[in-house]
């Protein structure tokens, strides 16, 4: 198998669900306990979120780009970041390493495709939802359409990010809040809706929606597993 190197703690929830979902779909794979070779580097989100906060992507690029040259120094054939709003620093992030950096994006559209969905909601960080760098990626890459929140329904979507699922608080008032967006993105022509945010399929578990969820961790985590095992 490669080597695999994660950016991680941004959440450390979500990156304990990246961890466990690629080691049992290795174990699966093989039928026995065969782990795949994993490296990780856990950043500090309280320090993330505040560079977000102040809007310092430079800082933030930095201190990502460390990260993933430290996990290519220790042999890693590629790399992950292990949540969807850090790819906002894709580029420069890329063009330092020579090894690949296996975008969400991608994995996404795979996921798209498989069910022959072209017109979809994102749902995710302000970051996310706004620019580009998932919703670009798609179109440009993939030819799919992204539908959005309205601006008012993305600023309640960060703020229940901020104060609660980056904190692990995953409750009704959020959850409800969310299906009220989905369904309204429904209405809009959405086929199905991304969860762009790796806390939100936490959030959303179990959930009844009137359109599919696209569970980005779940999208990516197949995707690093057919380059672990390709």
């Amino acid at each position: 198998m490669k080597t695999l190197g994660l950016i991680g703690g941004t959440s450390w929830h979500s990156t304990v669900e990246y961890y466990s979902t690629l080691n049992r779909a290795i174990n699966q794979h093989y039928g026995d306990n065969t782990n795949p070779p994993l490296h990780l580097v856990s950043l500090n989100q309280h320090e993330i979120h505040e560079l977000q906060r102040s809007g310092d992507w430079q800082t933030i690029s930095t201190i990502f780009i460390d990260a993933a040259q430290k996990l290519a120094r220790s042999g890693c054939d590629a790399i992950a970041l292990c949540a969807n709003t850090p790819h906002k620093i894709y580029e420069p992030l890329q063009e330092s390493l020579n090894i690949p950096v296996l975008h969400i994006a991608d994995a996404i559209a795979d996921s798209l495709k498989a069910q022959d969905l072209d017109c979809i909601g994102l749902l995710g960080t302000r970051f996310t939802m706004q620019e580009d760098f998932i919703r670009g990626r798609l179109l440009s890459q993939h030819q799919i359409t992204t539908l959005v929140p309205a601006p008012t329904e993305q600023d309640i979507i960060q703020q229940h990010f901020y104060d609660k699922l980056s904190m692990g608080i995953f409750d009704d008032e959020s959850r409800a809040a969310f299906l009220k967006i989905i369904e309204k993105l429904a209405t809009k022509g959405a086929k199905a809706v991304v969860l762009g945010c790796t806390e939100f399929p936490i959030l959303l578990r179990d959930s009844q929606s009137q359109i599919p969820l696209i569970d980005s961790l779940q999208s990516h985590c197949h995707f690093l597993t057919q380059y672990l095992l390709d």
